[in-house]
């Protein structure tokens, strides 16, 4: 992609997006996506938690990839997503660390900077 493309313009493809643990995304990208998916089972508890935990063990490893990608754009490994997996406090945790704290301004080993 074009270095002038400002990074409010760029985009990763759905499928990378989703499924992919390499690169990087911003926190308006990661919460577009992250809160929604996270949210998606609440409903279903209610309804019918058999379905709810298979709806929920289906998400993790997009979930897992948004959240890699998201530690990633502060030059951090993505194991720290792990943290996802504690109800409430995890949550929170990431939550935090991913929707309101500004990536890294520059290059890193995971890939260029967002902020260009």
């Amino acid at each position: 992609m074009d270095s002038s493309v400002s990074h409010k313009t760029r985009k990763m493809e759905v499928l990378p997006l989703l499924f992919s643990f390499r690169g990087r995304i911003g926190r308006i990208q990661f919460t577009k996506w992250w809160l929604p998916l996270t949210l998606i089972t609440l409903p279903l508890y209610y309804l019918n938690e058999q379905l709810a935990g298979i709806v929920t063990i289906l998400l993790l490893w997009p979930l897992f990839a948004l959240t890699t990608k998201r530690y990633h754009d502060f030059n951090s490994f993505g194991w720290l997503g792990i943290f996802q997996l504690l109800p409430i406090i995890g949550w929170l945790i990431v939550i935090v660390g991913c929707c309101f704290t500004v990536g890294d301004f520059k290059d890193n080993k995971y890939g260029k900077s967002l902020y260009k």
